[in-house]
C-alpha cells in the first residue's frame, strides 16, 4: 500500500512539473509576428511565441506576419497561453491559442509568416517544410532572410 502511495505521489508531481501553466486573458498588442502583449488578471504580460521566429518588421514579411497574427488573434480577443518558462528578457514563452486559431504557433509558421525555429525547438519543421514547398507567404520569395541573421546584421 505504502508502495502504491508513493508511486501515485511521484506520478502526480511528475504531472505538474511537466505539466506547465496556462494564462487566460484578452490580446492588448500585437509587435510582431511572434510577439504580443496579453492583459491577464488584471496585469499586462509579454508573450514570446514558442518554437518559432518571425521576421523582424523592418525585414521583408515582417509587417504581413504580424498582421496575420493579428488576424488569428484580434485585439482584445479572447486568448489562452500554454508556458513553462520565461526568456531571458522575462517574456513568457508559450504556446498560444486564439479564437480563430487553435494553435497559433503552428499556423504561423504552416502559412508561411514564421520559420520553426530550430535553436529552441524542432517541433514545427515538419510545418516549415511544407510552406516552403508550397512557397507560402515569406517562402514565396527566392532567398527569405531569416530573422536570427537579419538581427545580426543591426549588432
Amino acid at each position: 500500500m505504502y508502495k502504491e502511495e508513493l508511486m501515485l505521489k511521484l506520478l502526480l508531481l511528475f504531472a505538474l512539473f511537466f505539466s506547465g501553466y496556462t494564462l487566460s486573458g484578452n490580446i492588448s498588442k500585437i509587435s510582431d509576428g511572434d510577439t504580443l502583449s496579453l492583459n491577464a488578471k488584471g496585469e499586462q504580460y509579454k508573450i514570446r511565441l514558442l518554437g518559432i521566429d518571425a521576421p523582424e518588421l523592418k525585414q521583408s514579411f515582417g509587417k504581413q506576419s504580424r498582421n496575420h497574427l493579428l488576424k488569428l488573434c484580434p485585439i482584445k480577443s479572447r486568448a489562452k497561453v500554454f508556458f513553462k518558462k520565461r526568456d531571458k528578457y522575462g517574456r513568457i514563452l508559450g504556446k498560444l491559442e486564439c479564437k480563430n486559431a487553435k494553435e497559433v504557433n503552428k499556423q504561423m509558421v504552416l502559412e508561411g509568416f514564421a520559420w520553426a525555429y530550430r535553436e529552441y525547438s524542432k517541433e514545427f519543421v515538419k510545418q516549415e517544410q511544407r510552406a516552403k514547398q508550397l512557397k507560402k507567404g515569406l517562402w514565396s520569395e527566392e532567398n527569405p532572410i531569416y530573422p536570427q541573421d537579419f538581427r545580426k546584421q543591426f549588432r
